[in-house]
């Protein structure tokens, strides 16, 4: 699949006076930045982000999600598959993630290692 990047290193999709999603590397760290909302128009690129991320080597990938403002519940799937993902000691840790996170990893999948919300 092909991500749409943009000259800054960010990927995004947006629609026509609809709230996109855009993602962008984090500079100090292993990991991505979103903004915006993972919903059905927008989770494909979603999906593909946190594939790469579980595909690294890094022990730990950052997702910082301080600026999504709504995420479904197949994003927060997403989520937890790329967590499901890694193996031995490896992990996923979600920073500020929007309120309904924590509580549908805590609804479907309670114990997940893999995956650190970091509030």
């Amino acid at each position: 699949m092909d991500v749409p990047v943009d000259a800054g290193g960010r990927l995004g999709v947006s629609s026509h006076g609809v709230t996109g999603l855009e993602v962008s590397p984090l500079p100090e760290r292993a990991g991505v930045c979103a903004a915006g909302e993972v919903n059905a128009a927008t989770r494909s690129v979603w999906s593909e982000v946190l594939g790469q991320l579980a595909r690294q080597g890094e022990d730990v990938v950052h997702v910082d999600m301080s600026e999504v403002i709504f995420i479904d519940v197949a994003g927060v799937t997403d989520l937890a598959m790329a967590a499901q993902s890694l193996r031995g000691e490896r992990r996923v840790v979600v920073h500020d993630p929007p309120p309904q996170v924590p509580r549908i990893l805590e609804l479907f999948w309670p114990g997940l290692g893999g995956i650190e919300v970091a509030e």
